[in-house]
């Protein structure tokens, strides 16, 4: 029996009865991770939730607890995987584990036991990050991974997990780089940052053979009750 066919207009349709014939994706970005001071590079790739970070991961569990989620998607990486979990906990779900969705590693070819204050002067930190803000694109930073190949891989995951949860709605936990590299592909944008997504916020995607709906970005609803304020050190990743 042949797939139904979805009409555009209900793929685009915020109020659609049924996800029949099409996946709603909901984009999590984990809970804000615990930095230090020139923390290590190694560290800080799988940095642990902070206090806050558990806050926001128990919030956004707690507003999607209503929500009919046929599976829990997220990153190996503990931030992802502990926020994934406490979405998944009040479905009767086990987070399913991709490394395909782990963040960019912006840093890969640096020394992983060295700070970046041991590698770089203050002023040449600044100096990237202000490249990076200018140009909007990975390949400022000096050591890092492939970015072509991590839009490739955080592509073919997410619609893998759309061509196998047709009919369901999913929650995919995972990061700001990895959501920002998603939005830039269905965007066909030049830029590998198109937004500043908040830690636990929402982006809402549906899909249907081959098109792709963005229905929301950036939603941070859940943390405005108890945040404030956003960690210096906790901007990205």
């Amino acid at each position: 029996m042949a797939a139904k066919r979805v009409r555009s207009v209900d793929l685009e349709d915020p109020f659609v009865a049924s996800f029949d014939g099409m996946c709603e994706v909901l984009l999590v970005r984990h809970g804000e991770q615990q930095f230090r001071e020139n923390i290590p590079l190694g560290e800080a790739l799988d940095a642990p939730l902070s206090e806050m970070g558990w806050k926001q991961a128990v919030a956004v569990g707690e507003r999607l607890a209503t929500a009919r989620l046929g599976a829990v998607y997220c990153s190996p990486m503990q931030r992802a995987h502990n926020t994934a979990i406490e979405v998944a906990k009040h479905h009767g779900l086990e987070p399913r584990i991709m490394p395909e969705l782990s963040e960019i590693d912006l840093w890969r070819h640096a020394p992983q036991d060295k700070g970046l204050l041991d590698i770089f002067s203050r002023d040449e930190l600044i100096a990237i990050y202000r490249e990076v803000s200018a140009t909007k694109k990975h390949t400022a930073y000096p050591y890092c991974e492939d970015a072509d190949a991590f839009k490739a891989r955080v592509v073919r995951a997410i619609d893998g997990i759309i061509t196998a949860n047709l009919g369901q709605r999913v929650v995919v936990a995972c990061h700001g780089g990895v959501i920002n590299g998603y939005l830039s592909t269905l965007f066909k944008s030049a830029y590998d940052h198109i937004v500043s997504v908040h830690h636990t916020s929402i982006t809402v995607i549906r899909g249907a053979d081959t098109r792709r709906e963005v229905l929301t970005i950036n939603d941070y609803a859940h943390v405005m009750p108890f945040q404030s304020t956003r960690g210096a050190l906790n901007a990205s990743r």
